[in-house]
């Protein structure tokens, strides 16, 4: 089993499909981490996927109530939306884990198809926008592997490589916002090594290096799809010389 595509791109969208694919009557601890593909090993571990899948889905279901408050939406048909919605507190958040899944009834479900027809659409994420990041992520794998990279940033690129595939392989949580995100995480990755390079010689030595020509390319490959698909001017171009002392990207 694994997390579903969703029919509308929005938070109600991702929403509705991740709570359609619980099996009702299921116990959290079997449905939950193998919807998310975290089974784990022995029972403590099985538990903290099970926690850690629905602390996801509580952050979904928060976004999809923040994004109902659009003042867009007409206001009657909000507070039907979030009256009805209500009861999927009793299939978020169960007593125990052990408790069988309440899957959301047929009128929930509705509602929920409602809320993501009247939300706005996100742009989807295309497939040469994976390849994309997917090739970044080598690339800061490859590096990694060099013995002459230091520890510090070694520890960067493998922070970044983690960003990069949790927003993809959880993108259908997320979404686009999952992705701007990361590329927010990854420039403070970014800001901070630069920051602990002592004296403009070890600076420009940093951005000389490969390693540095890859952390950048990482940033730049997120920030134009995220930018692309929320609709908002690239930042990288603007914050990197302010926060990393180099040319603008596109220099």
């Amino acid at each position: 089993m694994a997390l579903p595509d969703p029919a509308y791109q929005n938070s109600a969208g991702r929403l509705l499909a991740i709570l359609t694919a619980m099996p009702n009557g299921v116990s959290y601890l079997d449905a939950v981490p193998k919807l998310f593909g975290t089974v784990g090993k022995t029972t403590e571990e099985n538990q903290q996927a099970c926690l850690v899948g629905l602390l996801e889905i509580h952050k979904l279901y928060v976004e999809c109530r923040q994004d109902l408050l659009d003042p867009n939406i007409n206001e009657q048909l909000r507070k039907v939306i979030l009256a009805g919605l209500t009861g999927l507190h009793q299939t978020i958040y169960p007593i125990t884990l052990n408790n069988g899944l309440r899957a959301p009834t047929e009128a929930e479900k509705s509602l929920l198809e409602v809320a993501a027809t009247t939300i706005s659409q996100e742009v989807g994420l295309r497939e040469d926008d994976i390849a994309k990041i997917r090739k970044s992520v080598t690339d800061l794998r490859t590096l990694v592997e060099d013995a002459e990279i230091s520890p510090t940033i070694r520890k960067v690129l493998l922070d970044l490589i983690r960003m990069s595939e949790d927003a993809i392989s959880r993108f259908n949580i997320h979404g686009a916002r999952g992705l701007r995100k990361a590329f927010k995480g990854m420039l403070a990755e970014a800001t901070e090594i630069y920051g602990l390079a002592s004296g403009e010689g070890e600076r420009e030595g940093l951005k000389k290096s490969n390693a540095w020509a890859a952390i950048l390319n990482t940033l730049k490959t997120f920030d134009e799809v995220s930018s692309r698909m929320l609709k908002y001017k690239p930042m990288l171009e603007y914050v990197s010389q302010l926060l990393l002392g180099g040319p603008r990207s596109g220099n």
